[in-house]
């Protein structure tokens, strides 16, 4: 599985290391694409925000940071 797809179930900003600088802003619901950077074992988004959605454990289980969860496939049943 090297792209995945995550739903944002928390909203969220990330700011610099001293809080005074706004890096990007993510939304409740917002669907992102992550591709999985091999050497790091993270995925991180494809857009300009570039933010780390989870990473693959020793055993290469998917561990996702808390605010995402895995987006239901198109036409998948959700109910």
């Amino acid at each position: 599985m090297k792209q995945i797809k995550v739903r944002c179930i928390e909203s969220f900003q990330v700011f610099n290391h001293d809080g005074t600088q706004l890096f990007c802003e993510v939304n409740e619901g917002e669907v992102l694409t992550a591709q999985l950077h091999e050497e790091s074992e993270e995925y991180c988004t494809l857009d300009a925000r570039d933010l780390c959605v989870g990473h693959l454990d020793f055993y290469g289980k998917l561990i996702l940071d808390d605010c995402f969860e895995l987006a239901p496939k198109e036409g998948a049943d959700t109910e």
